[in-house]
């Protein structure tokens, strides 16, 4: 159960990180209508991405934990 804790806290700093980034860094960034795409809005993209992953693992990790969890409970088996 430690390693689930280790990758929750993982994901969980970053999605926090790059949260906080996003904030910092491009904190209005809106599309305008011009034929170059500006660094600021790639930049939040990115970061956006990298937030969403990290909230992606979060899930996943917490999903696997508990299925772990409950799976190693047995209704013969005596509890201890």
């Amino acid at each position: 159960m430690r390693a689930y804790l280790r990758l929750l806290l993982l994901f969980a700093l970053t999605a926090g990180a790059a949260y906080l980034a996003s904030r910092l860094l491009v904190p209005n960034a809106v599309p305008a209508d011009s034929e170059q795409p500006q660094w600021y809005l790639q930049l939040a993209f990115v970061l956006r991405s990298i937030e969403l992953i990290g909230l992606g693992g979060i899930v996943l990790v917490l999903v696997a934990g508990l299925a772990a969890w409950f799976g190693g409970r047995s209704p013969t088996k005596p509890v201890r």
